[in-house]
Parts: structure tokens; C-alpha cells; sequence
């Protein structure tokens, strides 16, 4: 009986440990990011993104480039499984570019 279960459970330990145990509720707020993005367009102004994206960036970086104009670079996580955020990139204050991207770079 106890070698029985310590087969079992050792086959689930064996299984689950290429799994991926992602919190609830971090895969439930990536899906709604992930379909708020989905509403998002070129051209739209930082106002507009937040309007849709229904709260601020989860990660902001802002610089000016060399002939003065603002370029800032909004993150938000959209794929917690995959650990991937989707980067909304402003250029004078609108979306220039919306990508992927890894939170961790090979």
C-alpha cells in the first residue's frame, strides 16, 4: 500500500515537472491585456491606448530622440504562460509599433 503510493505519487511529480503553474488570476489578467491589445491600432495617441488598455503600462519607458521627439515604449503582460509582454512603441505621442516581445532575451 505505501509503496503504491509513493509510485503514484512519484509519477506525478514526474509528469508535472514540465509543466507550467501559472496564478489564476496572472493568467486571467494577460488574456484580458491580450484582448484590449487586440482593439489597438497604428496612428491611435497615448490617451486612446490607455482608454482601451483601461489602466497605465505595467512597464514605461520614455526617451527623446536625437532630433527631439518623444519615443516611449508601453509593456503590458499578454502570453504569462509563454512570458511574453506585447510593447506598444509612441513616436511623437502615437503608436508607431505594436510587437511581441520575451521577458527574458536569449
Amino acid at each position: 500500500m505505501v509503496l503504491a503510493r509513493t509510485i503514484t505519487l512519484s509519477a506525478v511529480l514526474f509528469v508535472c515537472s514540465g509543466c507550467v503553474v501559472v496564478p489564476l488570476h496572472a493568467f486571467r489578467a494577460a488574456e484580458a491585456n491580450q484582448a484590449r491589445v487586440g482593439k489597438l491600432r497604428i496612428g491611435q495617441t497615448l490617451a486612446e491606448v490607455e482608454r482601451i488598455m483601461g489602466k497605465p503600462p505595467e512597464r514605461r519607458n520614455a526617451r527623446v530622440r536625437f532630433d527631439g521627439i518623444s519615443i516611449e515604449e508601453w509593456s503590458y503582460i499578454t502570453d504569462y504562460v509563454h512570458k511574453e509582454d506585447t510593447t506598444i512603441t509612441f513616436v511623437g505621442g502615437k503608436v508607431n509599433e505594436i510587437q511581441t516581445t520575451p521577458w527574458e532575451k536569449d
